[in-house]
């Protein structure tokens, strides 16, 4: 399956996930110390849907991985947050042209600059991670 043009949707190519595990994805995971760093391979809670499609394990068991008091919904919710899974394709590629990366860059400043959105992710480090 290929991968989208960075924004669009995802498709559930999983290449994202087979690169690098995520940096929340990692810490949850206990994979890294701290919060912010990557763990390089395939992340250990990518789902094959057998489809030919990928999700995020974490996504469709957050109880199993997440050890915080809350209610499933939740955390499925602010872990997609934290990801950026709503936010559409952020992978680049080496073979990803200069536009894509263009792309990826406003995406990244836009939210930035959203206090909405930053408020959001306030929220979600601390559902999420506890802090």
């Amino acid at each position: 399956m290929k991968k989208p043009k960075i924004g669009e949707p995802c498709n559930g190519c999983g290449i994202c996930c087979m690169n690098q595990t995520c940096q929340n994805g990692s810490y949850v995971l206990r994979l890294v110390k701290n919060i912010g760093d990557y763990h390089k391979g395939r992340c250990p809670a990518l789902v094959d849907n057998k489809n030919g499609t990928f999700s995020c394990g974490i996504i469709l068991n957050p109880k199993r991985y997440i050890k915080r008091n809350y209610p499933e919904h939740i955390l499925k919710k602010y872990f997609k947050i934290l990801i950026g899974s709503e936010n559409g394709c952020d992978e680049l590629l080496e073979n990803d042209t200069k536009q894509e990366e263009e792309n990826l860059y406003n995406i990244i400043l836009n939210l930035k600059n959203n206090p909405e959105w930053l408020e959001l992710v306030k929220k979600a480090v601390r559902i999420i991670h506890g802090i």
